[in-house]
């Protein structure tokens, strides 16, 4: 599914049991048509893309709703449907759809997304600290016991450690480690008598406490003696303690943390400590850019280095995550060294890769030592790192390290770069990734990398070096496989890829990459640079300046060779969905319009934009109503030899979309308010008293969307459009492409019997009259004269009587019509397109006038001869050969009209012989040889 951004096989059908059939189904019917699916078992593979799939599909949504959102999620339930990637960045997720979907899924949950969803509050930190190692499921429930014991000076010795876990006990006491077996144990009191708890005398009023709580008191007042009153937790008052006790079953109640410390005398304190937690088979935790559920400030007093301390770290230490990232966390207090609150003890041996991109300063970076299993490091953009390189280097099994920047003020920092960076690639000798692009740590000009040297013998895998001091890229010795730079076609692509997310790194080399395009006369990875394009384009649609040197390079991509002859019909939708997501998301910017418009041209149109044929309308219609003295009528651009000059590119695109598609698509434009528009820009034109290529496409635009289409011949009526039409003829007379388009137009509403009527005004005909006379534009514009005046003259003199003032000789219009026609050349080139015969068919009728009878047969003898190759085929498929023979046949029919249907008879008999008519298309003789034997195509 390309449009979503998952892979599926071409071959699996909806029909078969394939996975990938499964989730074909799936999209459709839960996704996009919103089915139920809490009664079907699904597999996890298909429940994450499910969630995948909605996510890519609903991420530009801005009326998504927290509502929708919550009802597709609550449709993964952990029986039959459960979840292990839930990537809900750029939703509208709020906090209790978030507590309750990782409560749903705690068991299961691997991977965990949340960034950039800004309905989140504080809360959602709580709900991913607690719901996921909440017990749900007591025979999977884990406990450690601690006792400590602190003395006079505040110092603190571990007594003794106690874990539960699968049945067994291990106790840790003077680093000796002993294992019990004791069982499964499910209620929270015989688990506290098991592991010894209660056998500690000092702990005696601990044990009452828990003796309270499995006769079913919560929490009391521990003011209160024994045979008090107890109070419940939600501060109702409880039964005394006498009360009868509850089952097992009901009281197994779990708190997460539990403490008890009394006071031993001589200024000792000896602490319980208890955390009792059901595993997470949470990895990765992605809170990005939704910093802002992360404090803002942060109390540095109190703050406990042990494992224990569940309230100094804001990563619950009980998950054992390996991948952790935020983004922008920069609204805390910046003398606050944040990474002791952040890293936790159980990071320490876990965690694996560590992004904090444009976080605040990191200190001197002390906390990151502690980190034994860490891979990756990304620190990009954050301040002051000089001062923490020192620290950095110490993490030995560091494989990918990135200190980049987009900030002179931060990357130009190095005091020293070349000691600085020999001491990083020197201490890390796993490193096997370095970004150090927007940096002075390249060091001085020189024709290799001073601090890269010793790298020579075994290159980086990759190496970071875009807008680095000094032109780091374009030195001689680069010891790496793949570099990230600006010096050649190779880096900038490495470059576009690395920095992918990056909105203000991605904008300057997608702006490097246009200039590769715009410059360079031969670009040699298209097909990369293209996968490159539209990654940028989904991923930052807000993002107008991506969007914008996006589509600049992806004007490139389209015109070229290798677009011409390798691009599919599903390479191409593509291009136009994410060109027009563009140009709708920042439609008031001229550029991105431009842009997108100058691309569209190079498409077939309407034949590659028809699956997005409204889309496209709505979005040229804005266009050619939007800015237009800035951009639509004062743009002027060569695209190519020949040259085409586009003063109006919006409403080329819309007049060629309109000029090649059916009935529906032309309703379509109608119901988008297309004659509107374009009688609002003809307008303007004639009040600056102006004719130029906007006013003339604007009448082309309508004269292709009425084509057959008799509910916008009705909408140009009713919006005043003959009042136009006289004042352009009035005030443009000598305008031969207005006066073609105009009467072209007019032909298309006088086809409409029931609105010819509005046609038929003593000032219309006898501009339609003084119009037959016309030679502007070859024969088209009195060609299209009469066949208003046919149509008109068709209805009968009755209602032309009825209608038209008595002065108004209907006579003499057909004599001069009559005339008008006699003096045309059989053999003239029109630019005309008629997709149906059937207009001109009907004046054929016995009851219709000869002169209208005479212009039809004409047409159709005009038409089959110069361009026999579409029309001979077209006569036959309307059944015209039928109605030609009977005119032939009828002795009462005129002798031009007779011998006029005689000629198309005849060509069509030679075209059907023979393939073509080379010979009659520039011959204006209107003989008939006298060998020819008619067929009879009845």
């Amino acid at each position: 599914m390309s449009d979503s951004g998952v892979a599926v096989k071409r071959g699996a059908q909806l029909s078969d049991n394939s996975p990938d059939s499964l989730l074909h189904t799936c999209v459709r019917y839960v996704v996009r048509e919103g089915l139920d699916l809490r009664p079907v078992s699904l597999p996890q593979e298909i429940c994450d893309l499910l969630i995948h799939v909605y996510r890519e599909t609903h991420v530009n949504d801005s009326e998504l709703v927290s509502e929708s959102l919550q009802k597709f999620l609550s449709q993964f339930r952990a029986n039959n449907s459960r979840v292990c990637v839930a990537k809900f960045a750029d939703l509208s997720i709020i906090d209790e759809t978030l507590e309750s979907f990782l409560e749903e899924h705690s068991k299961s949950i691997t991977h965990l997304d949340v960034s950039n969803c800004p309905h989140l509050t504080g809360q959602a930190l709580t709900h991913i600290n607690t719901a996921l190692t909440r017990i749900v499921d007591t025979r999977r429930l884990r406990r450690t016991v601690r006792v400590i014991e602190e003395g006079p000076c505040h110092e603190c010795r571990v007594l003794y450690t106690k874990h539960y876990a699968n049945g067994v006990i291990t106790t840790t006491r003077d680093n000796c480690t002993v294992d019990e077996n004791v069982g499964l144990i499910t209620d929270d009191y015989s688990l506290t008598q098991a592991m010894g708890i209660f056998d500690d005398p000092d702990f005696s009023d601990f044990k009452a406490r828990k003796i309270r709580e499995l006769n079913g008191i919560r929490g009391y007042d521990w003011r209160l003696s024994d045979e008090a009153m107890a109070v419940e937790c939600d501060g109702v008052p409880a039964v005394a303690t006498n009360r009868s006790p509850i089952s097992v079953s009901e009281c197994e109640y779990y708190k997460p943390s539990e403490s008890f410390s009394k006071n031993m005398g001589d200024n000792r304190i000896k602490t319980l400590e208890i955390k009792t937690w059901q595993p997470s088979p949470l990895q990765t935790l992605i809170i990005g850019r939704s910093a802002h559920i992360l404090p803002d400030y942060i109390e540095e007093d109190g703050l406990d280095d042990e494992e224990f301390s569940s309230h100094s770290h804001l990563i619950n230490p009980l998950l054992t995550i390996r991948k952790l990232v935020i983004h922008e966390w920069n609204s805390i207090d910046t003398s606050a060294p944040y990474l002791k609150y952040l890293i936790n003890s159980q990071m320490k041996h876990t965690l694996q890769h560590l992004d904090l991109s444009n976080g605040s300063a990191i200190d001197d970076g002390s906390p990151l030592e502690q980190l034994q299993s860490l891979k990756t490091l990304i620190l990009y953009n954050c301040p002051k790192l000089h001062l923490a390189i020192n620290n950095i280097v110490k993490i030995t099994t560091l494989r990918c390290l990135d200190i980049s920047s987009t900030n002179d003020r931060y990357g130009h920092g190095y005091k020293h770069p070349n000691k600085q960076l020999t001491l990083i690639v020197n201490s890390l000798p796993e490193l096997t990734r370095l970004d150090i692009s927007g940096t002075n740590l390249a060091g001085p000009r020189c024709e290799y990398i001073p601090g890269l040297v010793s790298r020579n013998a075994t290159p980086f895998e990759y190496l970071g070096l875009y807008n680095t001091a000094n032109e780091a890229a374009y030195r001689r010795t680069i010891p790496a496989h793949s570099v990230s730079g600006d010096a050649t076609e190779e880096q900038i692509l490495t470059a576009c890829e690395a920095y992918i997310d990056r909105v203000e790194f991605l904008r300057r080399t997608l702006n490097d990459l246009f200039h590769c395009f715009r410059f360079e006369t031969n670009f040699h990875n298209v097909n990369r640079a293209l996968d490159i394009v539209l990654l940028s384009m989904s991923r930052h649609l807000h993002e107008k300046q991506i969007q914008i040197a996006a589509s600049a390079s992806l004007f490139y991509i389209v015109k070229s060779d290798e677009a011409k002859h390798n691009f599919n019909i599903k390479v191409k939708r593509l291009i136009i969905t994410k060109l027009l997501d563009a140009m709708y998301e920042h439609r008031y910017d001229t550029t991105m319009l431009r842009n997108g418009s100058l691309t569209l041209i190079h498409f077939k149109i309407p034949t590659d934009v028809i699956f997005e044929y409204s889309r496209l309308v709505e979005i040229l219609l804005h266009i050619v109503t939007n800015d237009e003295d800035d951009f639509i009528q004062r743009l002027v651009i060569t695209l190519t030899v020949p040259v085409l000059y586009v003063l109006c590119i919006g409403i080329y695109l819309l007049n060629t979309l309109a000029c090649q598609v059916d009935g529906d698509q032309k309703t379509i434009v109608g119901d988008l308010g297309a004659i509107d528009k374009m009688l609002s820009l003809i307008d303007t034109r004639l009040q600056r008293n102006m004719c130029d290529e906007v006013m003339e496409t604007a009448w082309s635009t309508m004269w292709n969307v009425t084509d057959e289409t008799p509910v916008n011949c009705e909408r140009f009526l009713n919006q005043n459009g003959m009042d136009y039409f006289v004042s352009c003829m009035t005030s443009f007379p000598n305008s031969a492409e207005l006066l073609r388009n105009m009467m072209g137009l007019l032909g298309n509403v006088a086809e409409c019997e029931k609105l010819r009527p509005r046609l038929m005004n003593a000032q219309y005909i006898e501009r339609f009259v003084e119009l037959l006379d016309s030679e502007s534009d070859g024969i088209e514009v009195s060609y299209n004269a009469a066949g208003i005046l046919s149509h008109i003259a068709s209805d009968g003199e009755y209602k032309w009587r009825q209608i038209l003032p008595f002065d108004c000789s209907r006579d003499d219009m057909l004599n001069r019509m009559s005339a008008a026609i006699s003096r045309w050349k059989i053999n003239s080139k029109r630019n005309i397109n008629y997709r149906s015969f059937e207009p001109i068919l009907r004046l054929l009728k016995s009851s219709i006038p000869s002169e209208a009878q005479y212009w039809a047969v004409w047409a159709l003898a005009n038409l089959t001869r110069v361009y026999s190759q579409k029309y001979c085929p077209l006569l036959k498929d309307d059944r015209g050969l039928e109605v030609l023979e009977q005119l032939v046949d009828n002795e009462s029919v005129p002798h031009r009209i007779k011998h006029l249907s005689s000629l198309t008879l005849y060509q069509y008999d030679l075209f059907t012989k023979e393939s073509h008519l080379t010979a009659l298309e520039n011959s204006e003789d209107m003989e008939i040889p006298a060998d020819f034997v008619r067929q009879s195509h009845r």
